[in-house]
């Protein structure tokens, strides 16, 4: 239901945008995350609901890109998802960005690797872990960025092998 009510309202921001930028949508993202906020409060809708529906309206178009994206932006997304901390709403957000993309005539059979490549991304980072950086003594701002570094090594690999794979099904 959660996932369901995300791809109902992620792009709720579209109806604000103004006839003349027509068929386009520039900033529909956060004029339909603030929507959201709105519909949520004055419906009385739960969190968890809110939540999942605010992140798809901000960063499905992300997800969509993902193929596209530089590693700290991939960190970026991740981090802006909590996809960390929630891995179970980060993969409910890839579900609704799935079913956005599909969800047009004619494009449901359409190759969409990209949940595939964000699912891998977020492991690959989820992987690092601060407890040998505060071994060797980093911490405050130092240990930030020593642990943001790490994570995009781990993105940067992990992104590379998923394009070898989709390069080379077969695996040869």
């Amino acid at each position: 239901m959660v996932t369901r009510f995300a791809v109902l309202v992620h792009d709720l921001g579209k109806g604000e945008t103004p006839a003349a930028d027509w068929p386009r949508h520039l900033g529909h993202e956060q004029r339909g995350a603030n929507l959201i906020r709105t519909l949520c409060q004055r419906l009385r809708v739960p969190n968890m609901f809110r939540e999942l529906g605010v992140l798809t309206a901000r960063y499905h178009t992300h997800c969509h890109r993902a193929l596209g994206l530089r590693p700290k932006t991939l960190l970026k997304l991740l981090q802006g998802m909590d996809a960390f901390r929630k891995p179970q709403r980060f993969s409910q957000f890839l579900l609704a960005c799935e079913a956005d993309a599909r969800g047009r005539l004619g494009l449901q059979n359409r190759a969409y690797p990209q949940p595939t490549l964000l699912a891998q991304v977020q492991r690959a980072a989820a992987t690092v872990s601060a407890r040998p950086l505060v071994a060797r003594g980093l911490a405050g701002s130092a240990l930030v960025e020593a642990l943001q570094q790490e994570r995009l090594a781990a993105i940067a690999e992990a992104k590379r092998s998923f394009e070898g794979a989709i390069r080379s099904p077969s695996g040869h």
